[in-house]
């Protein structure tokens, strides 16, 4: 895993832009669908109105690198991660899986939350493994193209 220092911070007035404009495209422009998850404005727009979510700039150093949102999916009734992405830039450095035990931090300190669940694009292969490598486990639900993957508290590892 990278020596780096990983750190979810809020968005707020000084960082916002800078977490719109991440993106994971190769084309080097954020789109409002990016090739495997939401666009960060377009979820940061989604929290304003859907009051569960919780929006975290992912920060290595004093850089912001990615974007997380995660809470209580009033569809589902039960918590997820409904999204993580780091920077196309800083991408293969482990900072992804860093960020990934930072927001399972968060949500498993929610008193009432013990099971986390993620949807997760059928071909994002680098995802899976390393949501897996963390404990997630696959279902075998499908929403669209969208593979349903579970972490139970007690399975979550620390990698």
């Amino acid at each position: 895993m990278a020596d780096v220092s990983v750190t979810l911070r809020d968005i707020d007035e000084d960082n916002w832009m800078d977490v719109v404009l991440l993106t994971t495209s190769d084309e080097k422009e954020p789109r409002v669908i990016e090739e495997y998850v939401a666009s960060n404005a377009l979820s940061i727009c989604q929290a304003l109105y859907e009051e569960t979510w919780i929006t975290k700039a992912v920060y290595c150093g004093v850089k912001p690198v990615g974007f997380a949102m995660y809470g209580y999916s009033s569809d589902r009734e039960e918590y997820e991660l409904c999204r993580l992405m780091i920077d196309r830039n800083h991408q293969g450095k482990g900072i992804g899986s860093i960020a990934l035990s930072l927001c399972l931090d968060e949500l498993f300190s929610i008193d009432d939350c013990d099971r986390v669940y993620l949807q997760v694009h059928k071909d994002n292969e680098r995802a899976k493994r390393i949501y897996a490598r963390h404990g997630f486990r696959d279902t075998g639900e499908m929403t669209g193209d969208e593979q349903i993957y579970v972490i139970d508290e007690a399975d979550r590892k620390d990698i």
